[in-house]
């Protein structure tokens, strides 16, 4: 396989800044020379847990989703805080939007959801051994949880219930993990 070869990133300015996000526009250049113009977002990165219940059923949350305008099933999931380790911020989430504590977490593997725009990394991790907690969700969500198992949560993608790509990531992850008994 050849090396691959270099792009070169130039006259990077930061367009808006607003708590973790960061849009910055900059001038990138191709191995061929030719200079290209590109806004990027940056994120410190996200975290999707996919919670596993002692019978074998996996936790959903339903929350309104301001930016497509409806209320998404989804595996809890959220943003990492400044100097906080992914598998912390998994711990984090997985209390403040189910109220669960987990006893066993494991990194699956880590995928960008939006390459084409943004350099944000989700990191995936499957719960296990959940106790109750206390939910603390942030003061802008109302959300719902509700537990499925894995041949439901596949006939919502298939139908269409389910439409958020780190749900399915995580859903795939799992089923193939399962059919080879890695889960």
């Amino acid at each position: 396989m050849k090396p691959q070869k270099k792009y070169q990133v130039r006259n990077k300015k930061i367009i808006f800044s607003k708590g973790p996000i960061r849009l910055i526009d900059c001038d990138v250049r191709r191995p061929d020379g030719k200079v290209l113009n590109r806004q990027i977002l940056e994120h410190p990165g996200c975290v999707v847990i996919v919670p596993q219940t002692k019978q074998g059923r996996y936790l959903l949350v339903s929350q309104y989703r301001y930016p497509v305008k409806k209320n998404l099933w989804e595996f809890p999931a959220g943003g990492r805080e400044p100097g906080e380790s992914f598998e912390n911020a998994a711990r984090r989430e997985l209390m403040e939007e189910t109220g669960m504590k987990t006893g066993r977490i494991s990194r699956l593997l880590e995928f960008y959801p939006t390459p084409g725009v943004s350099a944000e990394r989700m990191v995936l991790f499957l719960a296990r051994d959940l106790t109750p907690g206390t939910a603390n969700k942030d003061e802008d969500e109302e959300i719902r949880v509700k537990d499925f198992s894995l041949p439901d949560i596949g006939r919502m993608i298939s139908s269409g219930r389910i439409c958020d790509g780190k749900t399915i990531i995580g859903y795939h992850t799992v089923k193939t993990r399962e059919r080879s008994r890695e889960v």
